[in-house]
């Protein structure tokens, strides 16, 4: 907080100190509303650090106050764990321990020694997530979480084809119940959505129940006053469709009987397949059943399994104007990235961390030949994705506990670098439950570790307002983006001071344009 007194002596210009006093603030516990800084006042105090040492400490109920974006986040990896184990003892899911504190031990840990063991536990979670009724009470779950937490925008990713069944009507509920193989359809050919106790048959009831329960919680966020008087934007969601990059018949009974149907087929065939029929299931889901279902996206293993076996879905998308993600640059160098937007026309990148990794670039590529090719190329691409805007999904615990290259040391990570060069960044959490994280304590570890500036926090924070999927109309997402651009400076005002804000971003709008592809 600011005293009296104002900043401390010293400010920080490029993470570098420099002793030079600032103007005297107005204190906050009695604002002077007549007192008006100066712009150049005002920069002087938007260049100061905001971690430790600098002039600005920001305390954790301000994180909370201002206005936030998750755009990626998992669902399967985003359960309260003892949701988790209720649903286990309930469907009859057999689990190491059945307490938190014994899941925490031995799946759920702080820290993991690589990333097999970092994604043991979604086994766990994809196993109590086979009826209507678990998805909507974990996306309820999920969105109260979050929303309790200031986050005012989530996007949701699942990926539908793990928790269905399409040759099984499994009567009540739980996973490992028999039943006759019955598929019921409309009049007009198209999947039932399946009842909340049954056994998830296709991918469209996954998404209906997914968003029932994000609904649900939404409706009870903006009744409260302050959201419905207008005092605070409304709470807002979306859902997001993930492929696979590779499918296996272990995954999930889909994927068993895709890999059974076309058991010939080379791999690459197979992902195409699943990965273009959920795009069909995500556009009829938005456009027949008015679903805010806002984009797709692929994850899974990056090397060996390239973008371009997506390529149909993504243009299948892409025709019927469908937003695209996807997960690159997390196990394989920049030219995943590469094949991502030019193959699959992502405008969003999950990820991203070996954007800068110019040496994978040259080891994974046979056109880049010399250091120089794979430095000229990385180059090329950082400068195309700061000027198209392509956001990155930054997801920093996540990547300390996966990336054995931080050395367990989240100043490692070239989080500063992307903020150096300006790169459209957001901050989210992956997966909640398995990283036991959140978007504040994201927020806190970015702050205390990367001496990012109040204005780098401000337009990191609001890219992800500007860079989401929002369901809805262009007009209806800039007045959105707009109110939360206009709550985020009230939140300095409230908790620094009063006329700071009104000199902080003079381009809100310059960033709202739509990248190519």
């Amino acid at each position: 907080t600011i005293d009296d007194q104002g900043c401390t002596p010293a400010i920080w210009t490029n993470r570098t100190p420099i002793l030079a006093p600032l103007p005297s603030l107005p204190s906050i516990s009695e604002p002077n509303e007549h007192l008006m800084m100066s712009e150049r006042d005002a920069k002087r105090i938007d260049n100061c650090c905001l971690r430790e040492g600098g002039c600005i400490q920001v305390t954790d109920s301000f994180i909370r106050d201002i206005p936030k974006t998750d755009l990626h986040m998992h669902l399967d990896g985003s359960l309260r764990l003892e949701t988790l184990i209720d649903l286990a003892k309930k469907q009859g899911v057999e689990l190491p321990a059945y307490t938190v504190k014994g899941m925490r031990e031995k799946v759920f840990k702080d820290s993991y020694k690589d990333l097999p063991e970092y994604l043991t536990g979604f086994k766990h979670t994809c196993d109590v997530m086979r009826t209507g009724g678990a998805l909507e009470r974990i996306a309820y779950e999920l969105g109260v979480d979050c929303f309790k937490e200031g986050t005012r925008y989530i996007e949701v990713r699942f990926a539908p084809q793990l928790h269905i069944d399409p040759t099984c009507k499994r009567a009540g509920a739980g996973a490992g119940g028999q039943g006759k193989a019955e598929v019921k359809t409309t009049t007009n050919g198209n999947p039932q959505i399946d009842k909340e106790n049954e056994q998830l048959t296709n991918c469209t009831s996954a998404i209906f129940w997914v968003n029932r329960g994000l609904k649900r919680a939404m409706d009870e966020w903006n009744a409260k006053e302050e959201v419905s008087s207008g005092e605070e934007p409304p709470y807002r969601y979306g859902i997001i469709c993930c492929a696979l990059r590779m499918v296996a018949g272990a995954l999930s009974p889909y994927y068993c009987s895709l890999c059974t149907l076309h058991h010939y087929e080379p791999m690459r065939k197979k992902v195409s397949y699943a990965s273009r029929a959920l795009a069909a299931s995500a556009v009829y889901a938005r456009d027949h059943m008015n679903l805010p279902v806002v984009g797709i996206d692929i994850a899974g293993a990056e090397k060996g399994f390239p973008a371009e076996w997506n390529m149909d879905a993504f243009n299948f998308a892409k025709k019927n104007f469908m937003d695209k993600t996807v997960h690159a640059g997390e196990g394989y160098g920049p030219e995943s990235i590469f094949q991502a937007i030019t193959d699959l026309h992502a405008t969003r990148i999950g990820h991203g961390f070996h954007l800068f990794s110019w040496d994978l670039a040259r080891d994974q590529s046979d056109k880049l030949q010399t250091d120089e090719d794979a430095k000229r190329f990385v180059e090329g691409l950082i400068e195309y994705m700061s000027d198209k805007r392509i956001t990155i999904e930054v997801c920093l615990t996540s990547n300390l506990q996966t990336m054995p290259e931080l050395k367990g040391n989240v100043k490692n990570h070239v989080f500063r670098s992307m903020v150096d060069r300006q790169l459209s960044l957001t901050i989210c959490t992956d997966n909640r439950l398995v990283s036991n994280t959140t978007i504040p304590k994201e927020y806190r570890l970015a702050i205390d570790n990367f001496s990012l500036t109040l204005k780098q926090l401000r337009d990191i924070t609001m890219a992800g307002f500007k860079r989401s999927f929002f369901p809805g109309p262009y007009k209806k997402k800039r007045e959105y983006v707009r109110a939360n651009i206009d709550f985020f400076d009230k939140m300095i005002r409230k908790h620094f001071c009063r006329s700071y804000a009104n000199v902080l971003g003079r381009d809100d709008d310059d960033d709202m344009r739509v990248s190519s592809g």
